[in-house]
């Protein structure tokens, strides 16, 4: 796998670009592996192994839907430590 650092822009950021042959893979992070399968010069073959907790949607859709990701839920405990802790800071500044 031959990897360019320098990358090219993409929504402002500056992007990994490399060249990977089928079977080879890469790795997000921990918890995500991307594996290249082969295809066609005008279709691509990708596996994409991650937890169900990732929302992995195609570009095509994403164009579609603006705002496909939804916000995601606070746990009602963390939002309860939450309420408490404000509650606290404001009891702190009203002396």
């Amino acid at each position: 796998m031959q990897t360019d650092i320098a990358g090219e822009k993409q929504g402002g950021f500056e992007m990994l670009n490399f060249t990977i042959k089928p079977g080879e893979s890469f790795q997000i992070g921990k918890d995500i592996t991307v594996v290249f399968l082969g295809g066609t010069p005008n279709n691509l073959k990708v596996m994409v192994d991650a937890p169900r907790s990732y929302n992995i949607v195609r570009g095509s859709l994403l164009e579609k839907q603006k705002n496909y990701y939804p916000e995601p839920a606070i746990p009602a405990e963390a939002m309860r430590k939450m309420i408490a802790k404000q509650k606290q800071e404001k009891r702190k500044i009203e002396g």
